[in-house]
């Protein structure tokens, strides 16, 4: 972050942090962040308007700050809508899978129908722009957050000229900082492997892998013995979460709640929390319950071997199924999401608890 153009690409499985690794950076530095977190984009919609619409919001947001920046951002906005005649459209776009809907008021000379694709992407570019000299008036060095930008190919690459059109405006940036995560790695790629891919060899590559138990050992060990719990490890609490912080602190904190000083946490109560909260989470219904028997079968085997390889002898041996079977239920299951992908033939459940919440595994029973 520390470059004159400084650009990180940030790639690793669903709720290992990346999102708190770069939220807690401008946190602790001070660093005023706009955060544009993409939710998979409706086919009826233009991936442009959506992150228009976001960027725009989180704009509005750093000029009621009253900040330094905010207020010099404010008059720039203003000067530029000056000789327009303006026109106020509400624009809510709803977000499927559960996420509700994203609400953004605009004031444009075009209502958010009327935009096109490509002037949408032209006026992204011409509010980083903004943003930019902004920045540079106030000497100031913002973050602009692109979270789970990978999400705007998943109908058919659609959004691709989107990214190219952030890429085109920011490469040019020495004040904004601009980070990209994704979560979907065989999305991501496609961002920046390959001659057309518009983030390829742009900036610097962090590759955030799950957490091991002896990483989790050292945060969460400490603060149980402070509280006066006697444990040496929380492996049989975690070993099953797929290295994914998110996941750890809900099954951590429900240890915490359920204990108090003097008690032992051993395997047993462990265990105990994890399958009690995993009790507690959404299903993942129809997703879940359309599956065949050997995609289940495959799915179990994930859940309860997360990021072994289901190639190896042990696995053969348990899942009695051949490669070729075993290869079309993993590209079935990370098609649908339910599982993903951090390395040559490493698996782990997308949310851990969620799917255990939907097959309803006996845990820890590996038969």
């Amino acid at each position: 972050m520390d470059g004159e153009k400084a650009v990180v690409r940030i790639v690793g499985p669903r709720r290992i942090g990346k999102t708190e690794v770069v939220s807690t950076y401008a946190r602790e530095t001070t660093t005023p962040i706009l955060c544009v977190t993409i939710q998979q984009v409706p086919r009826d919609l233009g991936s442009g308007p959506i992150v228009l619409a976001i960027l725009e919001r989180e704009i509005a947001a750093l000029i009621l700050t009253g900040s330094k920046l905010g207020k010099t951002l404010g008059r720039t906005d203003q000067s530029k809508i000056k000789d327009e005649t303006k026109r106020e459209a509400k624009a809510e776009l709803s977000i499927p899978g559960g996420f509700g809907s994203l609400s953004a008021k605009l004031e444009k000379t075009r209502t958010t129908d009327a935009a096109s694709a490509r002037q949408a992407d032209a006026e992204i570019a011409a509010a980083l722009h903004r943003l930019e000299l902004a920045a540079m008036a106030t000497n100031t060095r913002p973050i602009v957050f692109f979270d789970e930008i990978q999400e705007l190919l998943v109908n058919d690459e659609t959004g691709m000229p989107t990214v190219w059109a952030i890429r085109n405006e920011a490469q040019h940036h020495t004040a904004c900082r601009y980070v990209f995560a994704g979560s979907n790695q065989r999305l991501f790629a496609k961002l920046q492997a390959g001659r057309q891919a518009p983030l390829l060899n742009w900036g610097s590559e962090l590759t955030m892998l799950p957490l091991t138990i002896s990483e989790i050992d050292a945060w969460a060990v400490p603060l149980f013995k402070k509280g006066g719990r006697h444990v040496s490890s929380v492996s049989a609490a975690t070993e099953l979460l797929a290295g994914k912080i998110g996941e750890v602190v809900e099954v951590c904190t429900k240890l915490w709640i359920d204990s108090k000083k003097g008690d032992v946490l051993d395997e047993n109560v462990q265990r105990e929390a994890v399958k009690a909260v995993a009790k507690q989470q959404a299903t993942l219904g129809r997703t879940t319950s359309e599956l065949t028997s050997i995609q289940m079968k495959v799915l179990r085997w994930i859940v309860m071997n997360p990021g072994i390889s289901p190639y190896t002898k042990p696995a053969k041996a348990t899942l009695e199924l051949n490669d070729g079977t075993v290869a079309t239920a993993l590209t079935t299951l990370v098609n649908k999401e339910l599982i993903e992908s951090y390395g040559p033939n490493r698996f782990v459940a997308a949310t851990p608890l969620n799917v255990y919440a939907s097959i309803n595994p006996q845990l820890w029973d590996k038969s």
